[in-house]
């Protein structure tokens, strides 16, 4: 329409072709352009000044007009192709009265401005095409919203879809843990009391019990313990693909400590978990940084990056990584704890910790 809005200016004062170009190209443009960040911002705000910079551009052609009619014109309003393009914006937001509103007031003001432009009244007849177009442009207003609708019901579902799975998971997990135990149980522990005989105790029937006694103890061992060096490297290799962008520093104040096997491996996933995170949303240039601290009987781990940020009170509950990567991973370890404090343009900082109960 920029060849439109050139070949029509003449229509009206000099200001108003300029204005109505910024007033119109510049909330699309910023609006395009957020889509394009990692976390898309001010959606809702780019989205409604898309719809007023159309309405106030419109509305000020009124005054600007010369008052001269070109009939001959039949775009004289160069912004009387795209009148409901605003309202797909407020309705991909979920905010549908106000695009309703939006396709009704700014179509009939820039059809009133170009009949105004062409012929210098109003036409009733001419103005029929105001219905019209709003009824065209409300069946895809209507898609639209049927597809927002259905993607945020699938968004709904998505936690109790990871629920059901974790609990299969656990299951699976359990179902695989009695196997285990039946097949120890019926190799060793029945198959040396079913060569039990009368008679003298038989010596290799005495070192078999002993060695299916020897597989339960084992069985029934609870994980090996690290030290804190050895945590501490599992967490160097943990956050290795930082790179350049990133540093990771010890504190170890209580040497001679260990740590559960379990302990080390759930501190070290919400590490990894926490820094992956920071590569795909923290923003290009930003740097990251880790803190571990051990002490007796406890770790704590801080990581800290200088990127976008986010509301933690605001994230959706289906984020895999935040809502199962981190805090419920670390409510599920006794003595665990995790904390997430973040806001927008202010960077993110993740703390998991863990006491010995």
């Amino acid at each position: 329409m920029f060849p439109v809005a050139i070949a029509r200016a003449d229509l009206a004062d000099a200001w108003w072709t300029p204005v109505s170009l910024v007033l119109v190209v510049l909330p699309a443009t910023l609006l395009v352009a957020s889509t394009f960040l990692t976390v898309p911002r001010a959606l809702l705000t780019l989205v409604c000044a898309c719809a007023l910079g159309y309405l106030v551009a419109t509305l000020l052609w009124f005054p600007a007009w010369l008052g001269e009619p070109d009939e001959e014109a039949r775009w004289a309003v160069w912004l009387l192709q795209f009148p409901s393009v605003p309202s797909f914006g407020l309705v991909v937001t979920l905010r549908t009265g106000l695009a309703v509103t939006n396709l009704v007031v700014a179509t009939f003001a820039v059809h009133a401005a170009n009949q105004l432009a062409r012929y210098g009244e109003l036409r009733p007849v001419e103005l029929l095409s105001v219905p019209l177009s709003a009824a065209l442009a409300g069946v895809f207003l209507a898609v639209a919203l049927a597809a927002v609708r259905n993607v945020r019901a699938l968004d709904a579902r998505h936690p109790a879809v990871l629920a059901l799975t974790a609990r299969a998971a656990a299951n699976a997990a359990q179902e695989a843990e009695r196997a285990r135990f039946a097949a120890l149980i019926h190799d060793h522990v029945i198959a040396t009391l079913l060569a039990v005989r009368e008679g003298p105790p038989d010596p290799r029937l005495a070192e078999q019990a002993a060695s299916a006694l020897d597989e339960l103890d084992r069985s029934a061992e609870p994980p090996s313990e690290f030290t804190a060096a050895a945590f501490a490297t599992r967490i160097d290799e943990a956050v290795a693909d930082l790179g350049e962008r990133g540093s990771c520093t010890h504190m170890i104040a209580a040497p001679s400590t260990t740590y559960p096997e379990h302990v080390v491996a759930d501190v070290v996933d919400c590490v990894a978990e926490a820094t992956r995170n920071r590569v795909r949303h923290a923003g290009p240039g930003s740097r990251c940084d880790v803190v571990a601290e051990f002490g007796e009987g406890a770790v704590r781990v801080i990581v800290t990056d200088d990127g976008v940020g986010f509301d933690p009170e605001a994230i959706d509950p289906g984020r895999f990584g935040i809502a199962v990567g981190i805090r419920a991973r670390m409510a599920g370890l006794p003595g665990g704890r995790a904390q997430i404090d973040s806001a927008p343009g202010q960077g993110t900082v993740v703390t998991v910790e863990w006491r010995r109960p």
